[in-house]
């Protein structure tokens, strides 16, 4: 049980999946003129799972509004979606989430701002990570089933008696 234990308190490599390499617009890019359709690049194919929408590209204009359409189409390692039109300035959200050819989602983010005059990104913004590292779940878990083991352990030995 210990060597289950350290095993999985131990960093384990991670297996590399696609990345974004190019986007159109552009991370952090100022347009001046509204897109009708964004571009990811990815450096690896990626795959479509069955009938169901497995891969797709979410864009929010700066007040929150879905501005994207539902019509992803994927060729290769490129995902497209058609834009609404957007008369709203400011900055624009562009969430993805798309299935890398190893099988594994892969999902990310990144902003780009529409209109010329508009105040910069703040790109520094903070992610709310888990507030515990993992071995606090691990040694959680050990001691329940330490507790469990005990337990069990004494009732057998009290029927025994």
């Amino acid at each position: 049980m210990v060597g289950v234990l350290i095993s999985l308190i131990n960093p384990i490599s991670a297996i590399a999946h696609t990345n974004l390499i190019g986007s159109d617009p552009k991370a952090g890019a100022v347009i001046e003129s509204w897109p009708t359709q964004i571009n990811l690049e990815f450096d690896e194919p990626l795959l479509n799972i069955g009938e169901s929408k497995t891969n797709f590209i979410v864009v929010n204009n700066s007040i929150g509004d879905q501005v994207s359409n539902n019509d992803e189409a994927i060729s290769s390692n490129l995902v497209t979606v058609s834009l609404s039109p957007n008369t709203v300035l400011g900055p624009v959200l562009v969430f993805y989430r798309v299935i890398s050819a190893d099988g594994h989602p892969v999902e990310g983010e990144f902003t780009f701002t529409f209109g010329k005059d508009q105040p910069p990104i703040d790109l520094t913004e903070e992610k709310v990570k888990n507030q515990y590292p993992i071995s606090i779940y691990i040694a959680s878990a050990a001691f329940i089933a330490s507790g469990i083991f005990f337990a069990i352990y004494s009732y057998r030995r009290r029927l025994k008696d």
